[in-house]
């Protein structure tokens, strides 16, 4: 996200323009990449041209992986924006959000990072 001065003089930062948010994810060798906008859907994926020398099978795999771990980033996103405009925590819970911390522990486990 950009830091973006409201021109107050304050140093206050404007919030982020939710609804253009891209979520971008993309599994260890970047060979498969999916973005998705704030509202979950998908709106771009990247194949590596490495993509090529595996079976049909396992892209398909791998773009799965990849896209719910987008959609999940786009969540967290969405929790965010709820907490800037003044929603408690547990709303945010309740919905099912997850924290930008639960998300990361997520893509760790399923790339096996850190």
């Amino acid at each position: 996200m950009t830091d973006l001065d409201t021109g107050g003089g304050d140093g206050a930062e404007a919030p982020p323009d939710w609804r253009n948010l891209i979520y971008e994810v993309f599994n260890p060798d970047y060979s498969v990449g999916v973005a998705c906008d704030h509202t979950g859907m998908i709106v771009g994926l990247h194949l590596g041209d490495e993509v090529w020398q595996n079976t049909d099978s396992w892209l398909a795999g791998e773009v799965l992986r990849v896209a719910r771990l987008a959609h999940l980033k786009s969540r967290v996103g969405r929790r965010a924006e709820l907490l800037c405009n003044g929603a408690f925590p547990n709303v945010a819970d309740e919905l099912g959000l997850l924290t930008e911390a639960e998300y990361t522990l997520q893509e760790k486990a399923e790339f096996g990072r850190g």
